[in-house]
């Protein structure tokens, strides 16, 4: 278990410095950069990003820890892991043993938790670390010490993300159902949830800013059919095995809970605490439905890594079905666990140096993509917000100076729309060297300019319809393996 500790924070320190920031990353390091607590309340108030405060105070503090920022801002998340394998561990051990609980722990390597969001600067693998340590202090209470530890996790999870929230309902229901069962009502432990929602009072302004300005057209929108892929890319694979992973568990969780209360004969305490195990266990593992419930509840978005704890869930749900499993079954789940691992990690340190070296030019070779298409006097538009941030954050002048982000009209009847990049971009203006126009306006002042695109931009499809639609031509002027840049005229330009 040491080797394993050290072997993740030393993987993901690597994995980390071959990763670039991607736009939601890009949005913690701006504002962070604000330093102070009330520089960074008033960038949230101008709805630059929607994390709580606490955890860009956070990020600022680790952006001076190192001198390569693209570990630097990860930290936080890097060391968090480890934090969740310990508490994952100790809890599958307690009623397990310690050979399940190491197997357990060891699974969380083949999830979305480590491959992706352990080396990603926002708040997810922070959180999921307070909830496994909660889950720890919530299998030891009603004692005060870890009752307080428990009210003290819920806090800070919801610090760090508001809506980890959410995992105080696992936790509700499973007291709820060892009340039914023993008559006695833990208000310590009740008091320990309803400290879990005391640090979204102070910042409900923030949330209903945050809703009434992205959230009429907003990008995460989930539907009940979203649920199988959620589990999908929870476990980093397709929607069918995602959803068989989470019928296997749950079912597994109802039959080992069934199989208990038949061949055990407990007093009403005893009882009470398995029943709020299985519950536990098993409302964790179906946090997606959750999510969804609550969405439709409050009428906002959903995205998979807002029921990340899912993950969590699965874990300690192996541990729990195993606990009275037969040694052959344990060794199946052990080759099953150490060959994913192996195979991912494999891949991994194969492609790790490689990635480090086109982190470190990617800069470099942009800006010269961009020079070699020549026409330095003219604009040159990007159309994805996801890409342009890139390129602002990882180019330099005078390359960066150029850039122009086009803002759409809203498409008539199209309920599918989305305008949160958009109006980010609008905000995150007065935070970077950015320029935002809406499309009809820029077009209208702009006889030519160029147009940025890269293969995986599917925002360029509606720009590039738009700009044959409306009569403009299109000539490639730069082209390489992933991208290129066109030279857009109106039809009839002498300059052309």
């Amino acid at each position: 278990m040491c080797f394993l500790l050290v072997y993740v924070i030393v993987r993901s320190v690597v994995a980390a410095a071959g990763k670039p920031f991607w736009f939601d990353e890009l949005l913690t390091v701006t504002v962070s950069a604000q330093g102070s607590w009330s520089a960074v309340l008033t960038a949230l108030l101008r709805l630059v990003d929607n994390h709580p405060p606490l955890f860009y105070i956070l990020e600022h503090f680790a952006s001076g820890l190192t001198r390569n920022q693209e570990i630097a801002f990860r930290l936080p998340s890097i060391l968090a892991f480890p934090c969740t394998l310990t508490c994952v561990f100790l809890y599958v051990k307690k009623n397990s043993g310690e050979l399940i609980a190491f197997l357990c722990a060891v699974f969380l390597l083949t999830t979305s938790l480590f491959q992706l969001y352990a080396v990603e600067a926002r708040g997810y693998s922070m959180v999921i670390a307070c909830v496994a340590f909660t889950l720890l202090c919530y299998q030891r209470a009603p004692l005060p010490f870890w009752t307080l530890l428990l009210a003290t996790g819920l806090v800070l999870a919801v610090s760090l993300h508001y809506l980890a929230v959410l995992v105080v309902i696992p936790f509700g229901m499973a007291e709820s159902v060892r009340f039914l069962t023993t008559r006695r009502f833990r208000w310590p432990v009740w008091a320990a949830f309803a400290a879990g929602a005391l640090p979204l009072i102070p910042v409900w302004k923030l949330l209903a800013l945050n809703k009434a300005y992205y959230g009429p057209h907003y990008w995460a929108r989930f539907q009940f059919s979203s649920i199988p892929s959620t589990y999908g890319q929870l476990f980093l694979t397709n929607s069918e095995y995602g959803a068989g992973i989470a019928a296997v568990v749950l079912a597994g969780v109802v039959g080992t809970a069934l199989w208990h209360r038949s061949t055990e004969r407990l007093d009403a305490e005893s009882k009470g605490e398995a029943r709020a195990e299985a519950t536990l266990v098993f409302a964790f593992v179906a946090m997606p439905f959750i999510g969804y419930l609550f969405m439709i509840a409050t009428h906002s978005g959903l995205t998979t890594r807002y029921v990340l704890s899912a993950v969590v869930g699965v874990s300690v749900a192996f541990g729990y079905i195993l606990s009275r499993a037969r040694l052959g079954a344990i060794a199946i789940f052990a080759v099953f666990v150490f060959s994913a691992v192996g195979v991912c990690e494999l891949h991994f340190w194969r492609a790790a140096r490689g990635r480090i070296n086109d982190v470190k030019s990617s800069g470099i070779s942009s800006g010269k993509f961009i020079v070699s298409a020549g026409h330095r006097e003219l604009p040159v538009v990007v159309p994805s917000g996801l890409t342009l941030m890139w390129l602002i954050h990882y180019g330099s002048p005078p390359a960066t100076d150029r850039f122009f982000y086009p803002t759409q009209d809203p498409p008539p009847g199209d309920d599918k729309w989305t305008d949160t990049v958009d109006r980010w971009m609008q905000v995150g203006a007065d935070y970077l060297p950015l320029k935002v126009a809406n499309f009809s306006q820029f077009t209208a002042a702009h006889q030519q300019f160029l147009l940025y695109a890269e293969d995986s931009d599917t925002p360029r499809d509606w720009m590039t319809l738009r700009l044959s639609r409306e009569g403009w031509s299109m000539e490639t002027v730069a082209l390489d393996d992933s991208r290129r840049i066109y030279l857009v005229s109106r039809k009839g330009d002498s300059s052309q």
